[in-house]
Protein backbone atom coordinates (compact mmCIF):
# COMPACT_ATOMS: atom_id res chain seq x y z
CA UNK A 1 0.00 0.00 0.00
CA UNK A 2 1.42 3.48 -1.18
CA UNK A 3 1.92 5.97 1.90
CA UNK A 4 0.41 8.72 0.22
CA UNK A 5 -2.70 9.25 -1.86
CA UNK A 6 -4.37 12.03 -4.19
CA UNK A 7 -7.37 13.59 -2.72
CA UNK A 8 -10.27 16.20 -3.98
CA UNK A 9 -9.95 18.30 -0.25
CA UNK A 10 -11.56 21.81 0.94
CA UNK A 11 -9.23 24.51 0.37
CA UNK A 12 -11.28 27.18 1.26
CA UNK A 13 -14.14 29.37 0.25
CA UNK A 14 -14.78 28.05 -3.50
CA UNK A 15 -11.59 26.16 -3.91
CA UNK A 16 -11.31 22.45 -4.18
CA UNK A 17 -7.22 21.48 -3.25
CA UNK A 18 -6.18 18.42 -5.33
CA UNK A 19 -2.90 17.29 -3.20
CA UNK A 20 -1.35 13.91 -2.07
CA UNK A 21 -2.14 13.52 1.56
CA UNK A 22 -1.44 10.62 3.89
CA UNK A 23 -3.15 7.21 3.59
CA UNK A 24 -5.67 7.26 6.91
CA UNK A 25 -4.85 5.10 9.32
CA UNK A 26 -7.64 3.72 11.63
CA UNK A 27 -8.83 5.54 13.76
CA UNK A 28 -10.72 3.73 16.25
CA UNK A 29 -10.93 0.37 17.51
CA UNK A 30 -14.60 0.19 16.12
CA UNK A 31 -13.12 1.62 12.77
CA UNK A 32 -12.07 0.42 9.44
CA UNK A 33 -10.09 1.14 6.62
CA UNK A 34 -11.81 0.92 3.21
CA UNK A 35 -10.43 1.13 -0.03
CA UNK A 36 -12.74 2.94 -2.18
CA UNK A 37 -14.08 1.94 -5.66
CA UNK A 38 -15.09 5.67 -6.02
CA UNK A 39 -17.32 8.64 -4.59
CA UNK A 40 -20.58 10.29 -6.30
CA UNK A 41 -20.22 14.17 -6.65
CA UNK A 42 -23.56 15.25 -5.29
CA UNK A 43 -25.26 19.15 -5.19
CA UNK A 44 -24.09 19.32 -1.82
CA UNK A 45 -20.55 19.23 -2.89
CA UNK A 46 -21.05 21.91 -5.38
CA UNK A 47 -22.81 24.10 -2.32
CA UNK A 48 -19.60 23.61 -0.01
CA UNK A 49 -17.21 24.72 -3.18
CA UNK A 50 -19.70 28.01 -3.98
CA UNK A 51 -18.80 31.12 -2.95
CA UNK A 52 -20.71 31.67 -0.55
CA UNK A 53 -20.92 28.27 0.68
CA UNK A 54 -24.00 26.72 1.06
CA UNK A 55 -22.48 24.21 3.87
CA UNK A 56 -19.33 24.89 5.83
CA UNK A 57 -16.44 22.56 5.41
CA UNK A 58 -13.58 21.89 7.57
CA UNK A 59 -10.70 23.15 6.16
CA UNK A 60 -8.28 21.07 4.83
CA UNK A 61 -10.97 17.68 5.00
CA UNK A 62 -11.34 15.20 2.30
CA UNK A 63 -14.32 16.02 0.41
CA UNK A 64 -17.38 13.64 -0.85
CA UNK A 65 -19.55 11.13 0.94
CA UNK A 66 -21.11 9.12 -1.51
CA UNK A 67 -18.69 5.89 -1.52
CA UNK A 68 -18.22 2.83 -1.18
CA UNK A 69 -15.56 0.03 -1.43
CA UNK A 70 -13.89 -2.82 0.31
CA UNK A 71 -11.93 -2.74 3.74
CA UNK A 72 -8.89 -3.39 3.96
CA UNK A 73 -7.88 -3.44 7.90
CA UNK A 74 -9.90 -3.63 10.91
CA UNK A 75 -9.41 -2.27 14.41
CA UNK A 76 -9.42 -4.97 16.90
CA UNK A 77 -12.94 -4.25 18.22
CA UNK A 78 -14.65 -4.29 14.72
CA UNK A 79 -16.81 -7.69 14.95
CA UNK A 80 -19.56 -7.31 12.63
CA UNK A 81 -17.21 -6.91 9.54
CA UNK A 82 -13.77 -8.43 8.54
CA UNK A 83 -11.58 -7.42 5.45
CA UNK A 84 -12.28 -7.98 2.10
CA UNK A 85 -16.05 -7.01 2.61
CA UNK A 86 -17.69 -4.30 -0.01
CA UNK A 87 -19.52 -1.79 2.31
CA UNK A 88 -21.31 1.67 1.39
CA UNK A 89 -20.78 3.97 4.45
CA UNK A 90 -23.56 6.59 5.98
CA UNK A 91 -21.32 9.67 6.12
CA UNK A 92 -23.70 11.19 8.88
CA UNK A 93 -22.41 10.58 12.32
CA UNK A 94 -24.33 10.94 15.44
CA UNK A 95 -24.07 10.91 19.13
CA UNK A 96 -26.58 8.49 20.42
CA UNK A 97 -27.38 10.87 22.89
CA UNK A 98 -29.01 13.85 22.11
CA UNK A 99 -32.66 14.47 22.51
CA UNK A 100 -33.19 14.00 18.78
CA UNK A 101 -31.16 10.73 18.80
CA UNK A 102 -33.39 9.80 21.84
CA UNK A 103 -36.36 10.54 19.82
CA UNK A 104 -35.59 8.79 17.06
CA UNK A 105 -34.38 11.59 14.75
CA UNK A 106 -31.07 11.06 14.04
CA UNK A 107 -30.89 13.14 10.57
CA UNK A 108 -31.12 15.85 13.28
CA UNK A 109 -28.65 15.16 16.10
CA UNK A 110 -27.17 18.12 17.37
CA UNK A 111 -23.90 16.69 17.50
CA UNK A 112 -23.35 15.41 14.19
CA UNK A 113 -20.24 15.33 12.11
CA UNK A 114 -20.28 13.83 8.50
CA UNK A 115 -17.82 12.09 6.29
CA UNK A 116 -17.10 14.43 3.29
CA UNK A 117 -18.05 17.74 5.03
CA UNK A 118 -16.31 17.92 8.69
CA UNK A 119 -14.25 14.69 8.55
CA UNK A 120 -12.17 13.21 5.85
CA UNK A 121 -14.60 11.46 2.88
CA UNK A 122 -14.31 9.49 -0.56
CA UNK A 123 -12.58 11.82 -2.84
CA UNK A 124 -9.50 9.64 -2.27
CA UNK A 125 -8.11 5.81 -2.46
CA UNK A 126 -8.67 5.12 1.05
CA UNK A 127 -11.25 6.50 3.95
CA UNK A 128 -12.11 5.31 7.33
CA UNK A 129 -15.20 5.11 8.90
CA UNK A 130 -16.74 3.54 12.20
CA UNK A 131 -18.33 0.30 11.72
CA UNK A 132 -21.47 1.47 12.88
CA UNK A 133 -22.27 3.45 9.82
CA UNK A 134 -20.59 0.37 7.47
CA UNK A 135 -23.58 -1.48 5.59
CA UNK A 136 -22.82 -4.30 3.24
CA UNK A 137 -23.26 -4.09 -0.64
CA UNK A 138 -23.32 -7.25 -2.97
CA UNK A 139 -20.21 -8.25 -4.60
CA UNK A 140 -21.89 -8.41 -7.87
CA UNK A 141 -23.92 -5.03 -7.83
CA UNK A 142 -21.92 -2.99 -10.40
CA UNK A 143 -20.42 -0.30 -9.31
CA UNK A 144 -22.16 1.99 -11.46
CA UNK A 145 -25.32 1.34 -9.93
CA UNK A 146 -24.53 1.22 -6.58
CA UNK A 147 -22.51 4.48 -5.65
CA UNK A 148 -26.42 5.62 -5.83
CA UNK A 149 -26.49 4.10 -2.23
CA UNK A 150 -26.23 7.30 -0.32
CA UNK A 151 -28.42 9.32 -2.30
CA UNK A 152 -31.20 6.69 -2.88
CA UNK A 153 -31.30 6.70 0.71
CA UNK A 154 -31.77 10.31 1.22
CA UNK A 155 -34.61 10.23 -1.58
CA UNK A 156 -36.23 7.08 0.12
CA UNK A 157 -36.68 9.05 3.39
CA UNK A 158 -38.79 11.76 1.29
CA UNK A 159 -40.94 9.03 -0.43
CA UNK A 160 -41.74 7.36 2.67
CA UNK A 161 -43.16 10.56 3.71
CA UNK A 162 -45.17 11.54 0.67
CA UNK A 163 -46.59 8.08 -0.35
CA UNK A 164 -47.48 8.34 -3.66
CA UNK A 165 -50.05 6.20 -4.90
CA UNK A 166 -50.35 4.34 -8.11
CA UNK A 167 -52.08 6.33 -10.93
CA UNK A 168 -51.63 9.81 -8.82
CA UNK A 169 -49.45 12.31 -10.69
CA UNK A 170 -46.59 13.42 -10.01
CA UNK A 171 -44.30 16.75 -10.54
CA UNK A 172 -40.93 17.14 -9.89
CA UNK A 173 -38.97 20.02 -10.30
CA UNK A 174 -35.34 19.57 -11.43
CA UNK A 175 -34.18 17.11 -13.18
CA UNK A 176 -30.44 17.02 -11.53
CA UNK A 177 -29.72 13.13 -9.98
CA UNK A 178 -31.72 13.86 -6.61
CA UNK A 179 -35.02 14.84 -9.36
CA UNK A 180 -34.33 11.77 -11.42
CA UNK A 181 -34.40 9.22 -8.40
CA UNK A 182 -37.64 10.97 -6.88
CA UNK A 183 -39.29 10.33 -10.48
CA UNK A 184 -37.58 6.73 -10.61
CA UNK A 185 -39.04 5.96 -7.59
CA UNK A 186 -42.52 7.27 -7.63
CA UNK A 187 -42.34 5.36 -11.55
CA UNK A 188 -41.97 2.06 -9.15
CA UNK A 189 -44.83 2.97 -7.37
CA UNK A 190 -46.87 3.09 -10.29
CA UNK A 191 -47.54 7.08 -10.87
CA UNK A 192 -47.59 9.49 -13.66
CA UNK A 193 -44.25 11.74 -13.68
CA UNK A 194 -43.89 15.19 -15.09
CA UNK A 195 -40.43 16.19 -14.38
CA UNK A 196 -38.96 19.69 -15.63
CA UNK A 197 -36.06 21.23 -15.84
CA UNK A 198 -33.81 23.69 -18.43
CA UNK A 199 -30.47 21.79 -18.59
CA UNK A 200 -30.59 19.65 -22.07
CA UNK A 201 -28.56 16.93 -20.76
CA UNK A 202 -30.91 16.47 -17.99
CA UNK A 203 -34.17 16.81 -20.26
CA UNK A 204 -32.29 13.58 -22.43
CA UNK A 205 -31.42 11.61 -19.23
CA UNK A 206 -35.06 12.28 -17.82
CA UNK A 207 -36.57 11.02 -21.40
CA UNK A 208 -34.43 7.87 -21.04
CA UNK A 209 -34.76 6.79 -17.83
CA UNK A 210 -38.73 6.51 -18.20
CA UNK A 211 -40.29 9.61 -17.19
CA UNK A 212 -43.82 10.24 -18.69
CA UNK A 213 -43.94 13.60 -19.82
CA UNK A 214 -40.56 16.03 -20.11
CA UNK A 215 -40.47 19.60 -19.60
CA UNK A 216 -38.21 22.30 -21.23
CA UNK A 217 -38.37 25.39 -18.33
CA UNK A 218 -37.11 27.68 -21.09
CA UNK A 219 -39.98 26.61 -23.62
CA UNK A 220 -42.48 25.62 -22.17
CA UNK A 221 -44.73 27.06 -18.85
CA UNK A 222 -44.31 23.99 -16.58
CA UNK A 223 -48.05 25.21 -15.19
CA UNK A 224 -49.68 24.65 -18.38
CA UNK A 225 -48.64 21.92 -19.31
CA UNK A 226 -49.45 19.96 -15.56
CA UNK A 227 -52.93 21.39 -15.86
CA UNK A 228 -53.07 20.16 -18.96
CA UNK A 229 -52.06 16.81 -17.94
CA UNK A 230 -54.22 16.86 -15.52
CA UNK A 231 -57.56 18.36 -17.00
CA UNK A 232 -56.86 21.16 -14.76
CA UNK A 233 -56.64 19.43 -11.14
CA UNK A 234 -52.98 19.47 -10.49
CA UNK A 235 -50.69 17.11 -8.96
CA UNK A 236 -51.28 14.91 -6.04
CA UNK A 237 -47.68 15.24 -5.35
CA UNK A 238 -45.27 17.90 -6.52
CA UNK A 239 -41.49 17.61 -5.30
CA UNK A 240 -39.03 20.63 -5.66
CA UNK A 241 -35.69 19.03 -5.33
CA UNK A 242 -34.04 22.72 -6.61
CA UNK A 243 -34.23 24.28 -3.73
CA UNK A 244 -35.79 27.50 -4.17
CA UNK A 245 -39.11 26.64 -6.00
CA UNK A 246 -41.79 26.38 -3.35
CA UNK A 247 -43.56 29.12 -4.39
CA UNK A 248 -44.00 27.15 -7.81
CA UNK A 249 -44.85 23.90 -5.91
CA UNK A 250 -47.71 25.73 -4.52
CA UNK A 251 -49.18 26.27 -7.79
CA UNK A 252 -48.71 22.92 -8.91
CA UNK A 253 -50.69 21.34 -6.91
CA UNK A 254 -53.85 19.81 -6.36
CA UNK A 255 -56.09 20.31 -3.40
CA UNK A 256 -55.23 18.07 -0.90
CA UNK A 257 -52.01 17.81 -2.31
CA UNK A 258 -48.29 17.00 -0.57
CA UNK A 259 -45.36 19.17 -1.96
CA UNK A 260 -42.07 17.69 -0.74
CA UNK A 261 -39.19 20.29 -0.36
CA UNK A 262 -36.11 18.51 -0.37
CA UNK A 263 -33.67 20.47 -2.53
CA UNK A 264 -31.85 23.13 -0.15
CA UNK A 265 -30.32 26.22 -0.81
CA UNK A 266 -28.98 28.47 2.01
CA UNK A 267 -29.43 31.47 0.08
CA UNK A 268 -32.48 31.40 -1.40
CA UNK A 269 -35.89 33.29 -0.28
CA UNK A 270 -38.88 32.03 -2.37
CA UNK A 271 -42.34 33.68 -2.13
CA UNK A 272 -45.00 32.09 -1.07
CA UNK A 273 -48.89 32.23 -0.72
CA UNK A 274 -49.45 30.74 2.48
CA UNK A 275 -53.14 31.78 1.76
CA UNK A 276 -53.12 29.23 -1.10
CA UNK A 277 -51.88 26.28 1.17
CA UNK A 278 -53.84 27.18 3.70
CA UNK A 279 -57.03 27.10 1.45
CA UNK A 280 -55.97 24.19 -1.00
CA UNK A 281 -55.22 21.81 2.61
CA UNK A 282 -51.51 21.15 1.50
CA UNK A 283 -49.49 19.33 2.71
CA UNK A 284 -46.03 20.46 3.35
CA UNK A 285 -43.19 17.98 3.99
CA UNK A 286 -39.21 18.85 4.51
CA UNK A 287 -36.96 15.78 3.79
CA UNK A 288 -33.54 16.01 5.23
CA UNK A 289 -30.93 13.03 4.30
CA UNK A 290 -31.25 9.66 5.73
CA UNK A 291 -32.71 8.28 8.60
CA UNK A 292 -32.76 4.57 9.03
CA UNK A 293 -33.06 4.13 4.86
CA UNK A 294 -29.56 2.84 3.89
CA UNK A 295 -29.93 -0.91 4.04
CA UNK A 296 -33.32 -0.32 2.18
CA UNK A 297 -31.67 1.99 -0.71
CA UNK A 298 -29.28 -0.90 -1.27
CA UNK A 299 -32.16 -3.54 -1.32
CA UNK A 300 -33.74 -1.36 -4.18
CA UNK A 301 -30.61 -0.89 -6.14
CA UNK A 302 -29.97 -4.76 -6.23
CA UNK A 303 -33.18 -5.42 -6.83
CA UNK A 304 -32.81 -4.01 -10.40
CA UNK A 305 -36.08 -2.04 -9.20
CA UNK A 306 -34.52 0.97 -10.48
CA UNK A 307 -30.99 1.70 -12.32
CA UNK A 308 -30.00 5.21 -11.99
CA UNK A 309 -26.78 3.76 -13.67
CA UNK A 310 -27.37 5.17 -17.37
CA UNK A 311 -27.19 8.77 -15.35
CA UNK A 312 -23.51 8.49 -15.17
CA UNK A 313 -22.26 10.53 -17.52
CA UNK A 314 -18.85 11.64 -16.00
CA UNK A 315 -16.21 9.33 -14.82
CA UNK A 316 -12.91 10.83 -13.99
CA UNK A 317 -9.74 10.33 -11.49
CA UNK A 318 -9.33 12.21 -8.52
CA UNK A 319 -6.76 14.38 -10.72
CA UNK A 320 -9.78 15.74 -13.17
CA UNK A 321 -11.99 16.45 -10.31
CA UNK A 322 -12.54 20.43 -10.99
CA UNK A 323 -13.41 19.27 -14.21
CA UNK A 324 -16.79 16.81 -12.94
CA UNK A 325 -17.09 19.70 -10.75
CA UNK A 326 -17.69 22.23 -13.27
CA UNK A 327 -19.36 20.36 -15.90
CA UNK A 328 -22.12 19.89 -12.69
CA UNK A 329 -22.32 23.07 -12.08
CA UNK A 330 -22.54 24.19 -15.34
CA UNK A 331 -25.64 21.41 -15.77
CA UNK A 332 -23.77 19.59 -18.71
CA UNK A 333 -23.25 16.52 -16.49
CA UNK A 334 -26.01 14.70 -15.06
CA UNK A 335 -23.70 12.48 -12.74
CA UNK A 336 -20.28 12.78 -12.07
CA UNK A 337 -18.50 9.54 -10.38
CA UNK A 338 -15.04 10.33 -9.16
CA UNK A 339 -12.94 6.69 -9.70
CA UNK A 340 -10.47 5.89 -7.07
CA UNK A 341 -7.30 5.69 -8.21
Amino acid sequence: MSKTMLAGTFGGVGILDIKEIPVPKVKGDDWVLIKNEGCGVCGSDLHILADPPGFEATLGAVLGHEFLGHIVEVGTAVQDFKVGDRVAVNPNMTCGICRYCKAGLPNHCENWTTLGLHQDGGFAAYTTAPQGYLHRVAEDLPFERAVWTEPLSCVVNGTDKIGIQPVETAVVIGAGPIGLLHGMMFKAAGARVIISDLAPVRLEAAKTVGMDVVVNGKEQDLREVVMDVTNGMGAEVVADTVGNQFGNAVKLAARGGKIALFGMIEHATPAVKQHDITRNELSVIGVFVSPYTFPRAIQILESGIIDPSPLNTLTLPVADMQQGIDAARAGEAVKVVIKAE
